[in-house]
């Protein structure tokens, strides 16, 4: 084997090893937001509050991250998440936070940006008829926002779980390329546009 294709393979070879690396550590990064929460709650009950805040800080910058990505209505839910994490953050550290229950309704308005977000992206990939793409993220935007009332503590009504369950199964078949109706697909997006709304109206800090 001459030098040249030799170095050729190997650059190959590192190539696809950096990229494996770098999908990995992206992966892990997705990974790792319920991770965030999860542990700054039992930080929090276990009275370390240096420690819960580090956690809540990791999670406005994973947030803070998504919203650079993000675009419209998208950026500005998640904008608007990752600036009250930073806040509960520091008040976790100042000792200012009195019950768990404000992580927990700090999460779900995190999820609910994410919902949002994730929702614009499908109606933008729908438009570019990227209907797997759309797929993906009508899903994610549905179990985000499952997620959501999970950390808020509250009842999904029969008709909001409806929804879900129907943005979920109309997103496996976009997924799988089968392209729906635009009147059922137009039906679906509208549909959980309006179930993440109504749930961010219930949890609003405001």
């Amino acid at each position: 084997m001459t030098n040249p294709i030799r170095t050729l393979i190997t650059a190959v070879l590192a190539a696809a090893l950096f990229a494996g690396l770098a999908m990995a550590a992206e992966t892990a990064q997705q990974g790792t937001l319920e991770q965030y929460f999860q542990k700054a709650k039992q930080d929090y009950v276990d009275k370390n509050m240096k420690a819960a805040s580090e956690e809540i800080h990791k999670a406005a910058e994973w947030m803070k991250s998504e919203a650079a990505k993000a675009k419209g209505k998208g950026k500005e839910a998640l904008t608007a998440s990752y600036r009250e994490l930073e806040k509960l953050g520091d008040d976790l550290k100042k000792g200012a936070v009195k019950s768990e229950k404000e992580i927990e309704m700090a999460s779900a308005r995190a999820y609910n940006a994410l919902a949002t977000n994730s929702h614009v992206k499908s109606a933008e990939a729908l438009s570019k008829k990227e209907f797997k793409k759309a797929g993906e993220e009508l899903d994610m935007a549905a179990s985000q926002l499952e997620k959501g009332y999970a950390w808020a503590g509250q009842k999904v009504e029969a008709g909001t779980q409806k929804v879900i369950d129907d943005s979920k199964a109309l997103s496996r078949k976009m997924k799988e390329g089968a392209s729906r109706a635009s009147a059922e697909v137009g039906k679906a997006m509208k549909d959980l546009e309006d179930e993440i709304k109504t749930f961010g109206r219930k949890i609003s800090g405001k």
